[in-house]
């Protein structure tokens, strides 16, 4: 997770980290089953909504099975 997500997620309370946890849980065993691929000049990156609310916005790399949380935001702010 980059440092700018991980920031994002320490400043909602408790129950908001748990359930974003056993979001990303799920995004790390099929994290194309949970998201959509975006187009245009975010092609390459995917994303995943939390809460209704928030964007979730992130990449795979199949070759290392590495999912990379990019940044999450609050719908307003996209």
């Amino acid at each position: 997770m980059s440092m700018s997500a991980e920031n994002w997620l320490i400043s909602y309370d408790k129950e908001i980290q748990r359930r974003f946890a056993v979001k990303i849980r799920k995004l790390k065993e099929y994290p194309e089953s949970f998201g959509k691929p975006l187009r245009g000049v975010l092609h390459g990156f995917w994303e995943l909504y939390f809460e209704n609310r928030f964007r979730i916005i992130y990449t795979i790399d199949h070759e290392q099975k590495i999912v990379e949380i990019v940044a999450i935001m609050h719908n307003d702010e996209f």
